[in-house]
């Protein structure tokens, strides 16, 4: 019986770790301002921008971090900026981790789940989700 289990659960395994790896890829923010690359690092997914619809400023120097509340990151390019840290798969989402807006310099928690070639993404003030909005993020083949 306990080979049995073994062996099943050997089998499952493989499925589990493909259903995580969804997310890992590239999205198009749904306003079509930036296009963020999430990937894995040890067991939490984090995402990049790795490119802006606006990629420079009014001078033709790059966009960077200029909203940011730290005035020594404000000098940060925003091409290549993580604005998506520590998710960590959840059955068949991702939960636990934090989102940045370089929009208005802050950062909320973040869950996200992909639902066909749409990632979920919801920012939001609590740990729960309780109290903020879900963003639709569309795959870039």
């Amino acid at each position: 019986m306990k080979k049995i289990i073994f062996s099943i659960i050997l089998m499952l395994m493989p499925l589990g770790m493909a259903f995580a790896q969804d997310v890992v890829g590239k999205w198009k923010l749904e306003d079509g301002t930036a296009i963020v690359e999430v990937y894995k690092s040890g067991d939490a997914f984090n995402g990049k921008i790795v490119w802006l619809a606006n990629p420079t400023e009014a001078d033709g120097s790059p966009a960077v971090d200029s909203n940011n509340p730290d005035k020594s990151l404000r000098s940060r390019k925003l091409i290549g900026l993580n604005m998506l840290s520590g998710l960590k798969a959840d059955g068949g989402e991702y939960s636990g981790g934090k989102i940045y807006d370089p929009g208005n310099g802050k950062t909320y928690n973040c869950s996200m789940k992909v639902e066909g070639k749409v990632l979920k993404v919801r920012g939001s003030l609590d740990k729960k989700g309780l109290i903020g909005r879900t963003m639709d993020w569309f795959r870039v083949e």
